[in-house]
């Protein structure tokens, strides 16, 4: 599992996967899936999403998380670490010089 989490965030971070951009401001991009894998013990933290674009493509987003990445369920904070594969989530990124960074996690 681990070494998935790993191949796709190198891809994640290379630029190779195709973004979906909503328009929002400030260059975020926000997609609604499925957590594939959650790692809290690396550093840099990291998720996993598999979303499906407005025109059904599967998309793969890994992203890291650092400690300006806001986590919520319902109306209260959650951790990382509480977040567990098969979780439907909403996320929000952006494209950073060093990769995709992690922004807003929302668990629906």
């Amino acid at each position: 599992m681990r070494a998935k989490v790993i191949a796709v965030l190198f891809i994640a971070m290379s630029g190779v996967l195709i973004g979906w951009n909503t328009g929002m401001a400030r260059g975020l991009i926000e997609v609604s899936g499925i957590i594939e894998a959650v790692d809290a013990s690396a550093r840099p933290q990291t998720i996993v999403v598999t979303a499906t674009t407005v025109g059904r493509r599967k998309l793969v987003v890994g992203c890291r998380v650092d400690d300006k990445t806001v986590i919520r369920a319902s109306h209260r904070s959650e951790a990382l670490a509480g977040l567990h594969a098969g979780d439907r989530v909403r996320l929000t990124y952006l494209r950073a010089e060093d990769g995709l960074v992690c922004r807003k996690v929302r668990i629906r």
